[in-house]
């Protein structure tokens, strides 16, 4: 690495997600309490995305701050206190957009403790999707494919009778007539002769809060070389089927695009905003072919709302090749998919993970290119190309959902995810007689779906509802349960077995201690409440405070009628404001003193953007010293550290750490180095984050310095 002095460094890409989940806990979860009816439409957004900002791996934008709020009232007062402006609302999920003066990161703890606030976070941003190309379109011409995988005009194996088993479905009549599908995602090519027969006639751009209704309007804003997804993911629901390209699998359905790309990211409130338009909209399924999103905030509020009126939510695992939670596909109530190659088999970047409902074809399948890359040869327009990626198994799952809702449109959320899940071909995957972590419930099949769906009393019983507030205590009263982790288990879970269906939610509290798991699987359930995660707060194990109870989650109850439960944690609530010790100690002149065989107390990389704490030790020529710094590895919480040694002069950089041991042991840093002469030497630690010249002011970046003398 090279050696910098510490007012001019600079490192390799961030290795943790430490200050995102910083930012996730300081935003915690919303959770709302929402009107049965409708409300008003939406208020205006920005019409352009403002300056961005980067803290670790969270890009976000600067001066806007995402408020969850209980009332009007509320709403106000917080903008004024925060000196802000209230730029946009979302009223149906009492979510607002605050401009502010500054950075926005440095007021979300702030915010957090002002009354009525049920989270406060910064507008993070998303960003789009990498594509996992085939072949190009050149080559589609000359496939080999059996006399079954030709619908229209092109093969398609996804819907033969080995996979999707499309025809038997359509010949029943299911083909999504009368279902829209809203496709949260780049703005899908409604011009493409493939797509426009089964557009809504509507397109939205949360960004300029602005409904289209001209195609020709459209396609002349959004036309780009970057904006390709969208129209993939579109087509393998909605093409439409007269003989050319190629056809949905729901090809009756109507498809309403909502941009959250163009070609960069789109924020938290703008996806927010575009899933409340389109269940206000009339949306039955919105297919989310993205991740990146946490487990609390505006996206999850709005999918809350979503499904509290009817609409079902499906989003691709991710492309991570491993078994992990990624959002919003690991949302409780979300329908996850995976995804298939051409054998059935799961592909093996295709993530896994417990929370995955069912799998379908996400490997070389063959999808509409939007008018604007066909290309300039007018002889050989490139219309469609082989496309693969989770992206394109998640429209397969809401094009059957659309099916399923075609035959019975009053099923819920969970109703229409069981009905697949039933109707699946169980065989595939690594567990043959059912459900496992790789593909689900098995390859989804639509034919099968239709057989057995012929009178809507074969729907799975109905979904339910489960709302949960926390609260700690101890001698001096109670608080609010913020941020704390709320899991429900059911019962019988055979831990750590990759073929155990039994399911498992999990979702942080918000400021007002609410959790909620919305169109979950009913049964009893083993309750398990935790305190703030220590992971990111530090602390100790004993301090945390542990509920562990139970809990019936009714067939039936609903968003506005859930199951409740009340949890009383015996613990102290997480400090949002801790002092620091050895404060002011920014400057060599302010350094303060650590000796050989000393530990310092708690101290903390906070209190301003890019905090270096200095601290001055005398040694003399050969001593041989080591100097720790003890933070995230091994006291918890979300400091990443970086530490330095310093000569006398106070600026040049004798060594420096970032990652502990060699292999890496952890995030902490460890300096070992022989002194040449006799003299005062400094100690400079800092987070790796500030390292790389981004900010990182957590209330949670939490260190002690240990210096040891070693011969």
């Amino acid at each position: 690495m090279r050696k910098n002095t510490p007012h001019n460094l600079r490192r390799t890409l961030p290795k943790s997600l430490g200050v995102l989940a910083l930012t996730g806990l300081l935003a915690a979860c919303s959770q709302t309490n929402l009107d049965a009816s409708i409300p008003a439409p939406v208020a205006s957004a920005p019409a352009v995305i403002g300056e961005l900002a980067q803290n670790g791996p969270l890009k976000y934008v600067k001066n806007e701050l995402v408020v969850g709020y209980a009332d009007a009232a509320s709403l106000q007062a917080a903008a004024t206190a925060l000196k802000g402006q209230v730029v946009a609302t979302i009223p149906e999920i009492k979510v607002a957009l605050i401009r502010v003066q500054g950075d926005a990161l440095k007021l979300t703890k702030g915010a957090m403790q002002l009354s009525g606030v049920r989270y406060a976070a910064v507008n993070d941003v998303a960003t789009p999707p990498e594509v996992i190309s085939g072949v190009q379109p050149a080559s589609l011409t000359p496939l080999a494919a059996s006399a079954d995988q030709i619908f229209d005009e092109l093969p398609q194996y996804a819907l033969d009778p080995r996979h999707l088993n499309a025809k038997v479905a359509w010949d029943a009549g299911l083909t999504g007539k009368g279902v829209k599908v809203a496709v949260i995602d780049d703005p899908g090519d409604v011009s493409h002769p493939d797509l426009n027969p089964n557009w809504e006639g509507k397109a939205f751009d949360p960004l300029q809060n602005k409904t289209y209704t001209d195609a020709a309007e459209w396609v002349n804003y959004f036309k780009k070389p970057a904006n390709s997804h969208g129209t993939f993911v579109a087509s393998s629901i909605v093409a439409a089927k007269d003989g050319k390209g190629i056809v949905g699998l729901a090809y009756e359905a109507k498809w309403m695009p909502v941009v959250m790309f163009n070609p960069g990211g789109y924020s938290s409130f703008n996806i927010a905003l575009g899933a409340i338009w389109a269940t206000n909209n009339g949306a039955r399924v919105i297919n989310n072919s993205w991740g990146g999103g946490v487990s609390f905030g505006p996206v999850k509020d709005a999918f809350d709302y979503a499904m509290s009126n009817g609409t079902t939510i499906v989003a691709s695992m991710g492309n991570s090749y491993h078994d992990e939670f990624q959002y919003p596909a690991a949302l409780p109530g979300v329908m996850a998919s995976g995804a298939l190659d051409g054998s059935n088999r799961k592909v093996t970047f295709s993530t896994s993970g417990r929370h995955i409902s069912s799998s379908a074809p996400g490997q070389d399948t063959i999808l509409a290119n939007p008018t604007w890359l066909w290309g300039s040869n007018p002889a050989k327009p490139q219309t469609h190309q082989l496309i693969s990626g989770t992206s394109f198994s998640a429209p397969y799952t809401a094009a059957v959902a659309a099916l399923a809702l075609q035959k019975c449109p009053a099923a819920t959320p969970y109703q229409v995810r069981r009905i697949l899940e039933t109707t699946a071909n169980g065989a595939i995957g690594s567990n043959p007689t059912g459900f496992d972590r790789d593909t689900g419930w098995g390859a989804l099949n639509a034919g099968k779906l239709a057989q057995t769906l012929t009178d809507c009393a074969a729907l799975p019983a109905k979904g339910a509802n489960v709302y949960i507030n926390v609260k700690y205590a101890n001698g001096s009263g109670t608080r609010p349960g913020e941020l704390v982790d709320v899991i429900l288990r059911g019962q019988g879970m055979r831990a750590g077995a990759t073929d155990d269906p039994t399911p498992l939610y999990l979702t942080p509290t918000d400021a007002a201690g609410d959790a909620r798991f919305s169109e979950i699987a009913p049964g009893t359930y083993d309750l398990y409440v935790a305190g703030a995660d220590l992971g990111i707060t530090g602390g100790k194990s004993e301090d945390r405070g542990t509920f562990v109870g139970t809990l019936t989650a009714t067939s039936g109850s609903t968003y506005f009628t859930p199951d409740r439960k009340n949890v009383i944690l015996t613990a102290n609530a997480p400090d949002f404001n801790p002092v620091d010790p050895y404060e002011p100690n920014d400057t060599p002149a302010t350094a303060k003193t650590i000796a050989y065989g000393q530990t310092t107390d708690t101290a903390y990389i906070f209190g301003k953007p890019k905090d270096l704490d200095y601290f001055k030790f005398t040694g003399a020529a050969g001593d041989q010293i080591k100097a720790e710094m003890l933070a995230a590895g091994q006291l918890g919480g979300s400091l990443d550290a970086y530490l330095y040694l310093i000569g006398p002069d106070g600026v040049t950089v004798l060594a420096e750490n970032d990652d502990r041991g060699t292999p890496r042991i952890d995030s902490d840093s460890e300096v070992n180095f022989t002194l040449t002469a006799a003299g005062t030497y400094y100690l400079l630690a800092t987070s790796f984050t500030i390292t790389e010249g981004q900010n990182d002011d957590g209330p949670f970046n939490k260190f002690k310095l240990k210096l040891t003398k070693t011969n």
